[in-house]
């Protein structure tokens, strides 16, 4: 009973006792204030009270006691096997049992790693309302798609947010990205930033960087000095300086590239083109000079009326400015409405440089036209197919197509809206007689934003689904009408199935969308018009990106 004896002692000295032989004991005062067991202890200032004395009773021997760690036992004297050198042995046995659970552990690690690897992780927007739906990524790429389920209004009971929410996504989200052939064109307007969508407003802090390879910001303004000025921000939002942070957004997805959008008067780019002051060469050396201060990668000129008459100038333009950037890693490139093209008889391999890809940035104008020509649809395949054969004969990857995330209001006929009307009728088919009426959130006739459309739709609209042919001629989209009101708009299946066979028209290898703040930025609609996610129709996008 000697370890007892020992351990007794142990606990008159914590308790300041004096031990059976009747020497006192220093207590915490011993240990200069702090004891292994009480005074300054990591986690409490409580004292923490010493092993009870029921832990060791007086009628039950002690097997081994040394082997439990008691205080003041060395293992010689309480195992007396240990005295003749066995203790060696007993070290090596401990040692190799360390040995097989490191292997173990190792062995492990190796299998939930190849597990991970093929069941795919979950990522998902982690800001303020990050939503019950995320993308699951693995080896095999597998996504959420959107279920069919009947339209409900969207809520309008979401907390309120504002343009300085962030976005966080990990940089193992947008890596994924960068292995597959497409590639994806972000523009942010800034004359949409503070668009408000159910108490949430649109901005920079709002872009869905995460989703793009190119991020393009309009705009800037060349003035009669051809430098490059920023145009005013929006009016309903104080000064940020939203071209530095789409910039920044590099540091989060490193494979980001950031365009610049540069606008100006006719005048000014009469001017450019003419050269009679080298006109040219300055415009290059300060575009340069900017792009160098600002993190920027790649210029896109936008001259909205740009006249036939000076393609060939244009094309010489681009040659010698192009020539220039690239010098520098940088590229150059314009930003044109289909329009433009319809009226030129115009070979694009004068655009078409030999080192360069999506040079021309080509998108539609919206609202688009009445006439007896216009399809109550948001665009027609169609078309592109038209402008495919008429521009793209030499050089396919000069062009990124735009494609539209915005819904379409028109006035029709009542009688076209009749039940046994919208099942025989294609809606493609049906000639709009004007305009519907503006939407609440864009203020604008004939356009809506998704958010709209989810608010507007309910179970008194007649409703049908338009699937793209087997020829491509028109358009997956879903339409809507109620007495003389009909809606064309795109969910994100229909999304994906338009950028599939516009793929096989243009065998392109850069896809953009135009107006990111018309999709589902605040993530309110429930299926089938959205999907209670945020940006739905660009994650309908984004599935073809990853093929």
């Amino acid at each position: 009973m000697d370890a007892y004896k020992n351990y007794k002692d142990d606990v008159a000295l914590v308790k300041g006792q004096a031990s059976d032989d009747g020497t006192p004991h220093g207590g915490a005062e011993h240990y200069g204030g702090a004891t292994p067991y009480s005074g300054a202890t990591p986690y409490s200032a409580d004292p923490a009270a010493p092993y009870p004395d029921a832990y060791y009773p007086e009628d039950v021997p002690l097997v081994n006691p040394g082997a439990f760690g008691v205080v003041g036992v060395t293992p010689a004297a309480a195992d007396p096997t240990l005295a003749d050198g066995s203790q060696d042995d007993s070290d090596d046995h401990w040692f190799a049992i360390a040995c097989c659970c490191l292997v173990l552990l190792l062995f492990v690690t190796i299998l939930l790693m190849l597990l991970l690897g093929v069941l795919g992780i979950e990522f998902g927007p982690k800001d303020d309302y990050d939503s019950t739906t995320t993308i699951a990524y693995s080896r095999f790429w597998k996504f959420k798609t959107p279920s069919r389920q009947p339209i409900t209004r969207a809520s309008i009971s979401t907390t309120t947010t504002t343009t300085e929410d962030s976005w966080h996504y990990s940089q193992d989200y947008t890596q994924q990205i960068w292995t597959y052939l497409h590639k994806y064109l972000c523009p942010f307007w800034a004359d949409k930033q503070g668009f408000l969508s159910h108490r949430r407003t649109y901005g920079i802090a709002f872009f869905p960087y995460m989703f793009c390879h190119y991020a393009m910001y309009c705009c800037y303004s060349l003035n009669d000095n051809m430098e490059l000025q920023p145009e005013l921000p929006h009016v309903d939002l104080p000064p940020r300086d939203a071209v530095h942070r789409l910039a920044n957004f590099k540091a989060e997805n490193p494979y980001l590239e950031v365009w610049l959008v540069v606008r100006g008067r006719d005048s000014v780019f009469y001017k450019l083109l003419a050269n009679v002051n080298n006109e040219k060469v300055t415009f290059q050396n300060n575009a340069i000079a900017w792009m160098r201060a600002n993190n920027y990668d790649a210029i896109r000129v936008w001259w909205t009326n740009a006249p036939d008459a000076l393609n060939g100038s244009m094309a010489q333009f681009y040659n010698e400015t192009n020539d220039a950037f690239m010098q520098h890693n940088y590229t150059f490139g314009f930003l044109f409405p289909y329009g433009y093209y319809v009226r030129a008889s115009y070979n694009t391999s004068k655009l078409a440089h030999r080192r360069a890809y999506h040079t021309i940035v080509l998108y539609q104008e919206y609202p688009r036209k009445i006439s007896n020509r216009t399809k109550a649809t948001t665009y027609t395949i169609q078309e592109m197919k038209t402008y495919s054969r008429k521009l793209n004969q030499t050089d396919r990857p000069a062009f990124c197509h735009l494609f539209p995330f915005v819904a379409l209001t028109y006035k029709i006929d009542p009688a076209k809206c009749e039940n046994a009307s919208i099942a025989n009728v294609k809606p493609y088919n049906i000639h709009p007689l004007g305009y519907g009426p503006p939407g609440p959130l864009t203020k604008m006739a004939g356009i809506l934003s998704l958010p709209e459309v989810c608010d507007i739709l309910d179970s008194s609209w007649n409703q049908t689904s338009v699937l793209t042919d087997s020829a491509n001629t028109h358009p997956s989209f879903h339409f809507a009408c109620k007495g003389e009101d009909a809606i064309a708009y795109t969910t994100a299946e229909d999304a994906y199935d338009n950028i599939v066979a516009l793929d096989h028209e243009y065998e392109e290898e850069v896809f953009g969308v135009m107006n990111p703040e018309y999709d589902d930025f605040p993530g309110v609609c429930s299926p089938p018009v959205g999907s209670n996610d945020n940006y739905p129709i660009m994650k309908g996008i984004f599935r073809l990106i990853k093929h």
